[in-house]
């Protein structure tokens, strides 16, 4: 091509070109944006592998962006999977398939996407897990139920998983597997030469099932049959959150007390010589999102990063038993059983080559954890809010200056903020004021704004923090020092550095000093004999 100008170039050869042109530099690192995207089908086949070989030859790092799973699955040893601009999961391309993290990645790879059940319902019957849908109940393999993360989720409604190709209709697979079976009607059938998709109608699933079975299956479209799945190939994801709940999770869940100790405040749980008691420091109980929990019940979860094998000054202990180990592709998951603990303690420990260093995840062995109280998250037992924020909670507390006149009150907070409204109860007079505004009473939306214009403050977001169903919103506000926490309903969209406006009530505000107690006293005459003295 090297004759031709430009614009005597197609589309898919100037991508060539211009590949060819980042190669000669020899560059640290490529970064290539979707360059198959202009070539035809039968050319994409190919550059897939020309680029593969390049990749292999030059062994340099490519990053490569994609919106075809098909080139991620065949040329990423490592993939990003990413939605609105926020990462879902990184990992092989093997492993995010297997074990996919949440519902967007399970459904993102695999085509056909992979069959969601979205009102499953798990059940203990003796040591055994079953999946029920509609009318049909499978059970779940020990080898799957045993990476069970929670037991709050029996009984609960959960979303059930399983990709196409691990539905069968083998005879001999369905005779083995009597314990997986599920009635279903073929409603429509695709013959593919090389595979036959299964469009089905299966009880418990609103839309079609999808089964990918072998090319000269018996099977015929509109019948009733009698089908099996691979259960150690089952999926389930939280109907909340869409996170997995097999595996290793984002945090370990354990009911625990939060109650006044001798030594402060402490979370508390397991019973005798397994009984964990972990101090918080102020750091942390000056972010509670609601102080009111302490002295009941609470949920905390600890992150299997956070878990450590060699504790430091201020780290928190907890005795462990190891039950089984899975290996991961960077890591190896140890599941171990805790005081205070249903389902699995889980902890990361990175791999190794000594002998001496394996022997010590082997199942039954006695360890000891570490963790630093301040990566613990807490949550609300019921409600299952987050009640610990990124930062520490304020109650606002201002000075405002008050001026009166005809029963309207004027508070001027700082150079830039002011609030009007009717003094019902004749409390303020002119002067200084020591208020506490809370945080628990403050209202953000368009209307509540227009409705309520003279009480309406003005800054700029410092930092968000969604709680679950609410949201802790931390507001640069001139006169608020460090900064105003504001605790709204829903997410909304806002983003740090965002200029924001958002109403207060009057009426739960909270005088500390009043004028009298915070003006200045006026200075004593001395004593003239004292002088001469």
């Amino acid at each position: 091509l090297l004759s031709r100008k430009p614009k005597a170039l197609s589309g898919g050869q100037r991508q060539r070109v211009a590949l060819g042109r980042a190669i000669v530099r020899e560059p640290k690192v490529f970064l290539l944006d979707e360059p198959l995207s202009n070539l035809d089908a039968k050319l994409r086949v190919q550059m897939r592998t020309e680029i593969t070989k390049l990749h292999n030859k030059l062994a340099t790092t490519f990053i490569y962006v994609t919106h075809d799973q098909t080139e991620a699955m065949t040329m990423g040893t490592r993939i990003v999977v990413m939605k609105d601009g926020v990462i879902q999961q990184v990992d092989t391309p093997q492993f995010l398939y297997d074990s996919p993290e949440n519902k967007f990645v399970a459904s993102f790879l695999g085509s056909p996407q992979m069959n969601f059940f979205e009102h499953a319902v798990l059940t203990r019957e003796g040591d055994k897990l079953y999946c029920t849908f509609g009318e049909n109940k499978v059970e779940v393999p020990y080898d799957r139920a045993k990476l069970l993360m929670d037991e709050s989720y029996i009984g609960r409604e959960i979303t059930m998983g399983i990709r196409p190709e691990d539905i069968h209709d083998e005879p001999d697979f369905i005779k083995k597997s009597p314990q997986t079976r599920f009635k279903a009607h073929i409603d429509v059938m695709e013959k593919l030469g090389n595979e036959t998709f299964l469009y089905m109608n299966v009880d418990g699933k609103e839309d079609y099932t999808v089964a990918r079975v072998d090319a000269r299956t018996p099977l015929t479209a509109d019948s009733d049959v009698e089908l099996a799945l691979d259960g150690s190939r089952l999926h389930f994801f939280d109907n909340g959150t869409e996170l997995t709940i097999l595996g290793v999770p984002k945090y370990n869940m354990i009911d625990a007390d939060l109650r006044v100790g001798d030594s402060g405040v402490e979370l508390v749980f397991g019973k005798g010589a397994g009984k964990s008691v972990i101090t918080l420091p102020e750091e942390v109980i000056s972010r509670l999102t609601n102080p009111d929990l302490i002295g009941g019940k609470v949920r905390i979860g600890i992150s299997p990063d956070a878990v450590k094998e060699e504790g430091e000054f201020g780290d928190a202990e907890i005795k462990a038993t190891v039950a089984f180990t899975e290996d991961y592709p960077r890591y190896v998951a140890v599941f171990n059983t805790i005081s205070g603990k249903e389902t699995p303690f889980v902890s990361k420990h990175a791999y190794s080559t000594e002998e001496n260093e394996v022997a010590e995840v082997k199942a039954g062995k006695k360890v000891n954890y570490y963790v630093n109280p301040a990566d613990i998250m807490i949550f609300d037992a019921e409600t299952g809010e987050k009640v610990l924020a990124t930062l520490p909670i304020t109650d606002n507390t201002v000075m405002a200056n008050s001026s009166v006149k005809d029963g309207i009150v004027t508070l001027e907070i700082g150079k830039k903020n002011k609030i009007s409204f009717i003094d019902t109860t004749g409390t303020y007079i002119d002067g200084t004021y020591a208020i506490r505004l809370g945080y628990d009473n403050v209202e953000i939306s368009p209307e509540a704004i227009k409705a309520n214009s003279k009480s309406v403050l003005s800054g700029v977001i410092d930092d968000i923090d969604v709680l679950g169903n609410n949201t802790a919103l931390f507001i640069k506000v001139d006169g608020v020092a460090p900064y105003f926490t504001a605790i709204v309903e829903g997410t909304p969209k806002l983003n740090v550095k965002d200029k924001i406006k958002f109403v207060v009530n009057p009426e739960s505000f909270v005088i500390l000093e009043a004028p009298s107690l915070v003006e200045d006293e006026e200075p004593a005459v001395e004593d003239e004999s004292t002088d001469n003295e």
